[in-house]
Parts: C-alpha cells; sequence; structure tokens
C-alpha cells in the first residue's frame, strides 16, 4: 500500500534537488527575463499593475578559523549624567574588523543598550578599537564580530 505521508516526511534525493535548487531557480531565471508588455494605444480598460518579487538567494557568509580578538581598547567616556544618577549599563555591538585589525566605523551596528546615552560613548571607544584580525584558509579575512561593552561606576 503506497503511504504518501512517509513519502513526504523522508524525500527523495532528486525530490529535495527539484524543490530546493530547480524551482528556486526557475522562479528567479523567470523574474529576471520577465519584461512587460509593450504599451500600445490607450484603451478604456483600467490598467493592471503587475508586481514581481525577486528572491536572491546568497550563500551563507564565511565563518573564519580564527576569529578577530581585542588587542587594546580606549576605556569608553561615562556620559556625566548617567554616572551623577548612578545608572549602570551594557551596551551590545556588532561590527566589520577589517584586514588590518580596525574597526569599519560605517558597520559599527548597536544590538542592545540598556540605555540610550551610552551608545555613543560605547560606538567611540569601539571605532578607536585594535584587534588581531580573522584568517581563513591562511589569508587575513574581513570578520563581523559581537562586543558587549559594560559601564560600572565601581571600576570608576
Amino acid at each position: 500500500m503506497y503511504d504518501d505521508l512517509a513519502r513526504t516526511q523522508n524525500p527523495t534525493a532528486v525530490e529535495w534537488f527539484v524543490l530546493h535548487a530547480v524551482i528556486p531557480s526557475v522562479i528567479v531565471t523567470a523574474a529576471f527575463h520577465w519584461k512587460p508588455p509593450i504599451a500600445t494605444a490607450p484603451s478604456t480598460a483600467p490598467s493592471v499593475e503587475r508586481f514581481v518579487t525577486v528572491c536572491v538567494i546568497t550563500p551563507p557568509p564565511l565563518i573564519p578559523d580564527v576569529f578577530p580578538t581585542l588587542v587594546r581598547m580606549p576605556r569608553p567616556v561615562y556620559p556625566e549624567a548617567m554616572r551623577r544618577a548612578g545608572i549602570e549599563g551594557r551596551v551590545v555591538l556588532r561590527a566589520l574588523v577589517n584586514t588590518r585589525g580596525r574597526v569599519d566605523s560605517s558597520s559599527i551596528l548597536v544590538m542592545r543598550a540598556t540605555h540610550v546615552a551610552f551608545a555613543v560613548p560605547a560606538r567611540q571607544a569601539l571605532k578607536a578599537a585594535l584587534f588581531r584580525p580573522g584568517w581563513f584558509g591562511g589569508q587575513r579575512l574581513d570578520a563581523w564580530i559581537t562586543i558587549a561593552i559594560d559601564f560600572t561606576l565601581s571600576r570608576e
């Protein structure tokens, strides 16, 4: 007896290939080759707009063999208003470290911050930081890092 449920749970290699490779590539190819109809004489029929959604499939980013490591970073300036109020906090940043070990300032992204006043000093400190660059396949590589910067009064 043919069990359709069991077959769909364990697709064959050909079914997987068609579903995950052939069909998406046909859709993307059709979207790139689609041309709008040539305009003709105006008609009284209502116009119909056509929208095509294109999905660009990109390869996953390279995972480095050795991630960038922090060599030195200046202490971020504690905002005076936060110091007076006794507020501590943490900022989590994501940034791109280039092959020279410097952070690309346009790539710095604030992922989380306990208070918005800590974000600017944390970005400035990370911009001035120095890293050992990441390596992939024996070559230096631009790599993304995620770093948390804590603002605590006990260390001040």
